[in-house]
């Protein structure tokens, strides 16, 4: 579990420096469910994190370019971290990225609010993380 500790607080970081104002706003995310297990909450969270980093780059390519890889290169980060997680992340990974593009083709206002809401859900799940292992 320590290591652990050290993956989710690096995550964490990695918002927080990203969205150090977003953290008061966003959109309503689903609680996790307290009858799950400490394992089964940790590797749900791990891909709801992976979810909001792929729609987060996909958002973030669109609006900024190909070449602004922040999101895919913390996600990285984060399947470096948690190896033994890799297919799961990248899974979801993928499927948040595919929902963001079929609701988005155009960089506009709305898109980059997503985005805004997307990295603000991010540093909540890091933070639930780190608040949770620091138990």
């Amino acid at each position: 579990m320590p290591f652990r500790r050290i993956a989710i607080a690096l995550s964490m970081a990695l918002f927080a420096a990203a969205t150090p104002a977003l953290a008061q706003r966003g959109a309503v995310e689903q609680q996790a469910d307290p009858a799950a297990s400490g394992e089964q909450w940790y590797q749900q969270q791990l891909v709801d994190l992976a979810e909001v980093l792929g729609g987060s780059h996909y958002l973030r390519v669109l609006c900024h370019g190909r070449d602004d890889q922040r999101w895919r290169n913390a996600m990285r980060g984060v399947i470096q971290r948690e190896p033994e997680y890799n297919n799961l992340l990248v899974d979801a990974f993928n499927r948040g990225y595919r929902q963001e593009e079929a609701r988005y083709s155009d960089c506009d206002a709305t898109a980059a609010q997503s985005e805004a809401e997307l990295r603000a859900r991010g540093l909540r799940i890091s933070q639930a993380l780190s608040a949770r292992h620091a138990e």
